[in-house]
């Protein structure tokens, strides 16, 4: 008898010894960990593979003793060790997904009634209550998700692209970025004489962006108008020492001695063209290149973005009303040319 009680005591005292020794082991991961559905197994340790979509498998670890009582709070909250702020459960909610607390790029989602653990794709982050571009997730920039936050998972980079997923400047051009989906890199143009704006992450008035030398194409005139190659009816506008492609109203051709739009002929051009309407970025030999089509992902804002302070809306108001005073100044001549003709 007294040597069946000293086993037992000696079992006990290992298996205790065992257990103080995984916590020892497995607390600094753990802590690190978000909870997971687990198996309530007395004073055991339970592995479970954590539920992702992007990444490849990790465990979680667990303890749970003889009355039930494990390492985080079973009362519709959900807790890591360590974490001060408690998980709100996705079963408990109407939309049945809610974002992580801790990591602003990972979300719990209800399935067949228990709470899973998702990450979104790489460099997007839980969009919540926006619509994001896939699967509930969004551009970190977009909004402020990651305030209080951070992400989990590092950047994965690929060619061109940061993170598979994202958008990201040029390396060579300040007229061209590069949109990133799944790892591919698709290179953009950002049309009209915009440059690329890596703060806003869209196209914008070169006045905004940073780093961008003017153009040497306005340095004999930095708000005159220069003919674009040989194009009867196009040609390039300077505003502050940027060019911005311009066309010349209906009937009209423009003329490189007054570097005006005028009644035809001139000495170029006899009859006004008609060609498909585009602008594009300048050439190696200062023409216009026709732009690449459009390949955004979905979701992305189209470009150029919405003003959004006083500064930029006072100089569009600006842009504008040069731009219809200039018209109205050429209609104005046409119909004058018109009258003597008839005279």
């Amino acid at each position: 008898m007294a040597l069946y009680l000293q086993n037992s005591i000696g079992i006990l005292l290992a298996k205790e010894m065992v257990i103080t020794y995984l916590r020892f082991v497995f607390y600094k991961r753990e802590s690190t960990q978000l909870f997971l559905r687990h198996k309530v197994v007395n004073e055991l340790l339970i592995l479970e593979k954590i539920k992702t979509r992007h990444f490849v498998s990790e465990y979680s670890f667990r303890f749970c003793n003889s009355n039930c009582v494990c390492d985080e709070t079973l009362n519709g909250k959900l807790r890591s060790i360590g974490q001060k702020q408690q998980q709100e459960d996705p079963c408990q909610t109407k939309t049945r997904v809610v974002g992580d607390v801790e990591y602003c790029d990972r979300y719990w989602e209800c399935v067949n009634g228990r709470p899973e653990l998702f990450d979104c794709p790489n460099g997007l982050v839980f969009a919540g209550k926006h619509r994001g571009v896939t699967e509930g997730c969004d551009y970190p920039w977009r909004a402020n998700y990651c305030e209080g936050k951070r992400q989990a998972n590092p950047p994965i980079q690929a060619e061109h692209c940061d993170w598979l997923y994202g958008i990201f400047g040029h390396e060579t051009s300040c007229t061209r970025y590069w949109t990133c989906w799944n790892g591919t890199a698709t290179e953009q143009l950002c049309i009209g004489g915009l440059l690329y704006n890596e703060r806003s992450r869209s196209c914008d008035w070169p006045e905004n962006v940073e780093g961008c030398q003017k153009h040497p194409l306005c340095n004999d005139d930095p708000n005159g108008n220069v003919p674009l190659g040989k194009s009867c009816n196009r040609y390039w506008q300077c505003q502050g020492g940027y060019p911005r492609l311009q066309r010349c109203p209906a009937m009209l051709v423009f003329d490189r001695r007054s570097l005006r739009c005028v009644v035809p002929p001139t000495e170029d051009c006899d009859v006004p063209p008609t060609p498909a309407g585009y602008d594009g970025e300048l050439g190696p030999d200062g023409n216009a290149q026709e732009p690449e089509e459009e390949n955004l992902p979905p979701g992305v804002s189209p470009l150029p973005p919405q003003v959004s302070n006083n500064n930029n809306h006072n100089a569009n108001q600006q842009l504008r009303g040069h731009q219809n005073h200039q018209q109205h100044q050429q209609n104005h001549q046409l119909q004058q040319q018109q009258q003597r003709n008839r005279t």
